[in-house]
């Protein structure tokens, strides 16, 4: 499985991917905000995003709805 983590909060991104590694084998890829969530959206098509909400320069809101608008099969 192919899975995206959004977070501005470094630790954060690497205790949920070490929890998700537990679980099996995954492709995890990480994001520091929206914008970049969208980039890594479009280069990889991850079937799964764990996204924060408060983050800077695009919230996980903001990116979620331009997600599910561009990418509703994810």
């Amino acid at each position: 499985m192919n899975i995206l983590i959004v977070d501005d909060e470094p630790l954060a991104r690497r205790r949920l991917a070490g929890l998700l590694a537990h679980l099996g084998s995954h492709q995890i890829s990480m994001a520091d905000h929206g914008e970049q969530a969208l980039t890594k959206m479009a280069e990889q098509y991850p079937d799964v995003v764990f996204m924060d909400i408060e983050m800077p320069v695009m919230d996980g809101m903001e990116a979620a709805k331009i997600i599910h608008r561009d990418y509703p099969q994810t």
